[in-house]
């Protein structure tokens, strides 16, 4: 029986250390758990003192962003209008009585002798090619011949040169005034 009592002793003892080793672990365990929530805590309180912080910063940079966005939309519809207002003035110009008269005008503004005149495509059939030759002709007293090929733009003439060509396209014209577009914008928008 003394060698069951030593085994009952050892397994006893055995046990107590188990339970001993299990106490601290528990002890270490809930200690570890309870200093990690302290962190937590810190951390989180940390965490929402800086975004309370940080939220007035973030706010004002969404709302100039927004208002960014806001005139950028504006601007484009203003281009928008700007852009369709050009291009009713070119048919206006095109539809007026006094085309064939500022074409004259136009050509003896810069022609030279001998130049040739190129009418746009979009003209041919709508205004009276030799009758405006002719008063250009006769009114600067120069000669002038039409070129054979049509312009590939909506009004307007081209003037070939010895030395150069003049180009007084109405999308030329009316994109010279488009220079000055602050006063166009001016005048739609006040």
């Amino acid at each position: 029986m003394a060698k069951q009592e030593l085994i009952d002793k050892i397994l006893s003892d055995a046990e107590a250390r188990a339970r001993e080793i299990i106490a601290e672990a528990e002890e270490k365990s809930a200690r570890a758990v309870a200093a990690a929530e302290e962190e937590r805590s810190a951390l989180l309180a940390g965490a929402r003192k800086m975004a309370s912080a940080a939220a007035p910063e973030v706010i004002r940079r969404r709302k100039a962003m927004a208002e960014l966005e806001g005139r950028k939309l504006v601007l484009s519809e203003k281009q928008s209008l700007i852009n369709e207002a050009y291009r009713r003035a070119l048919i206006a110009v095109r539809e007026s009585k006094q085309y064939e008269a500022l074409l004259v005008k136009m050509i003896l503004s810069v022609a030279e002798d001998g130049d040739q005149v190129i009418f746009a495509a979009a003209d041919y059939d709508k205004i009276d090619r030799k009758k405006v030759l002719s008063l250009a002709m006769k009114q600067g007293n120069i000669r002038l011949q039409e070129a054979a090929e049509k312009g590939a733009f909506s009004g307007g003439i081209v003037l070939r040169g010895k030395d150069c060509d003049k180009n007084l396209s109405l999308e030329v014209e009316l994109d010279t005034l488009r220079a000055e577009e602050n006063v166009t914008a001016k005048k739609l928008f006040s």
